[in-house]
């Protein structure tokens, strides 16, 4: 069973805690996302697979994750990037946020990482992937359509930061 980062809200470390368990408690605990850019107009968003245990046939960043006790926001990042998209990149950092919406109460690190590799996606985590414009995402998040909800207020914090470039 996965253990995970159980977290206070300035996302100091309470101790190790089990996936389900923390899940099934509310408890807050460690994530991140990675955003693949292709150009300043270019994202890469996926579909969640319609097996996935949360959030099924969402629309969600590049690469989705939890944080397993005894990794940085940043290992994580890097080990997902390639598990879900196959691509070796070294993410960079942009922010935090957290948010709870039941299964889920996440601290959710976020990252951007430029990359013209191929895209070679897990089928077990998603059936699809799209490179979007700017505005084409923001059309997606903003529409109502199925989208997880760390890809709803992270793509606030990953738009601002791409604008400003």
């Amino acid at each position: 069973m996965e253990e995970l980062y159980h977290v206070e809200n300035d996302d100091s470390i309470i101790g190790p805690v089990k996936r389900d368990y923390a899940h099934l408690k509310g408890m807050l605990h460690r994530a991140g996302m990675v955003f693949v850019i292709r150009s300043h107009d270019e994202i890469l968003l996926t579909k969640r697979s319609k097996s996935k245990e949360t959030f099924p046939d969402c629309y969600d960043s590049s690469c989705a994750f939890h944080v397993t006790f005894g990794e940085s926001y940043e290992e994580a990042a890097r080990r997902e990037l390639l598990e879900e998209t196959g691509i070796h990149g070294t993410p960079e950092y942009l922010g935090k946020f957290s948010f709870h919406e039941p299964p889920e109460n996440e601290m959710v690190a976020v990252f951007r990482c430029e990359s013209k590799e191929p895209v070679v996606l897990d089928r077990t985590e998603s059936t699809a992937a799209n490179f979007y414009s700017i505005k084409d995402v923001d059309n997606i998040v903003s529409s109502g359509t199925k989208v997880t909800p760390w890809l709803r207020d992270g793509w606030r914090l990953v738009r601002d930061k791409i604008l400003r470039q």
